[in-house]
């Protein structure tokens, strides 16, 4: 963004066509020791607009689509010089299509968003740049957390939504079943099986499962072990076999026994949720823009609730997904986003983005105000949950987070088809990962 005062002075430095070649004149018949000066103006403060393609998921996302929209139309009626392009892909594909983006050499936004595992692997790999700039003129303080973004010390990426797993539920559902909040796995399961009535089709809970989206099965089941305080990896180190990790997988196909729509898609269960079919979901704190306007139930969003962590250990995986700069587009694009970073960083703008997206975790200090958290009836017990990043559950596979996916999915899928049990099909994929461990890290 170039302000007033900005234009202002580059009007006074400038100099016309008419003077230039008078000056230029001048110098050649002076002596050809003087040389005037290259003048390099960057296109963000030239007559033409500086085109920028943000690449992102969100633009379909529900409600956080529509605060991205918001705030970019703010930053465009704020300044002429730069105008930012929607691009992208849904989110089950966006990720494979930046990786192979990536392997070819060059991404084609701009600027783009990504998941905590896949900036790690893209900054390895030399795709962002350095943002401390960034920073330094939105005048404002970063959390801890964003420590994970750093490369040389100095942040590659910025912080634009951070979410958090908890189990959300519907207190509608609970109250009328005569249930409380659960206060150990044993009363949740014992909730789920009282909130499920296959015959008027409600169920107790829900969680991705089927095999033609092992995206987002992976993405979910990712936490279950963490309920029993597990992890997947340790450094380059697979704990499939783990008791944490049996314990979490037993625990999902005990749920999906007994208390979930089975063979059911992520778009048709939101739509179930939405419509009071679901009474709960071990989901991220994102997840509930997806019902604010819940046309099925319209006064689902107030009976939304998240339930303070009574699992071992407390904890729920937090993700961060940053907004970075393309290393290895032209400079002057890599400046204007610089510019717009900045301003979206503004302690102000960056509110508005996160009110309008409906998050709780905010990336900087002072970056949620208390009258705007009052308002989150649901989002207590998130704030209780006590947060484990993806490095610290994946370990060094987190830079193979879908390729370890890849060995652990197919395999539960045979558990949850009853053929197999957990701990023979995790067994088979302890091998295989510890094949994949010897290839990814053997340079």
């Amino acid at each position: 963004m170039t302000n007033s005062n900005t234009k202002k002075t580059a009007a006074k430095k400038a100099i016309s066509r008419r003077d230039f070649l008078k000056l230029s004149g001048v110098a050649a018949g002076a002596a050809t020791s003087i040389a005037l000066p290259k003048m390099n103006f960057p296109t963000y403060i030239r007559q033409t607009k500086m085109e920028l393609n943000f690449l992102t998921w969100f633009w379909q996302e529900a409600g956080r689509g529509d605060a991205w929209r918001m705030m970019i139309k703010k930053f465009h009626e704020s300044q002429s010089d730069i105008h930012i392009n929607e691009s992208g892909y849904g989110e089950n594909d966006y990720f494979q299509q930046i990786l192979v983006q990536a392997k070819s050499g060059k991404i084609d936004g701009d600027m783009f968003t990504e998941t905590p595992d896949g900036f790690l692997r893209l900054m390895k790999a030399g795709h962002t740049i350095s943002l401390e700039d960034v920073v330094k003129k939105a005048g404002v303080t970063l959390s801890k957390a964003q420590d994970m973004l750093r490369k040389d010390g100095e942040v590659n990426g910025l912080d634009i939504v951070t979410v958090r797993f908890g189990l959300l539920y519907n207190k509608g559902l609970f109250d009328k079943a005569g249930l409380g909040e659960p206060k150990s796995i044993d009363e949740w399961v014992d909730g789920v099986k009282a909130l499920t009535d296959r015959a008027n089709n409600q169920f107790g809970i829900y969680s991705p499962h089927i095999a033609s989206d092992p995206f987002s099965t992976w993405f979910t089941l990712e936490q279950w072990p963490i309920l029993f305080d597990g992890v997947w990896a340790e450094g380059q180190k697979p704990l499939l076999t783990s008791e944490p990790v049996i314990k979490g997988l037993t625990l999902f196909k005990q749920m999906f026994d007994i208390g979930m729509p089975q063979g059911t898609d992520v778009g048709t269960a939101n739509k179930m949720f939405g419509g009071s079919q679901i009474a709960q979901d071990l989901v991220v704190s994102a997840a509930v823009n997806e019902w604010k306007n819940s046309t099925d139930d319209p006064d689902l969003y107030g009976k939304l609730r998240s339930a303070k962590p009574f699992w071992p250990g407390g904890k729920g995986i937090t993700r961060i997904h940053p907004i970075c700069v393309n290393a290895h587009t032209e400079p002057e694009k890599q400046a204007a986003a610089k510019e717009f970073l900045s301003w979206l960083y503004k302690k102000e703008n960056y509110q508005q983005l996160l009110e309008g997206c409906l998050d709780v975790i905010p990336a900087i200090e002072g970056g949620i105000r208390p009258e705007y958290r009052a308002t989150l009836t649901w989002a207590d017990g998130y704030d209780a949950t006590n947060a484990i990043t993806v490095p610290d559950t994946l370990g060094d596979f987190v830079l193979f987070n879908d390729e370890l996916g890849q060995v652990v999915v197919p395999h539960f899928q045979e558990v949850l088809a009853g053929g197999t049990s957990v701990e023979d099909a995790m067994a088979a994929a302890q091998t295989e990962a510890e094949e994949l461990a010897s290839r990814v890290f053997a340079t």
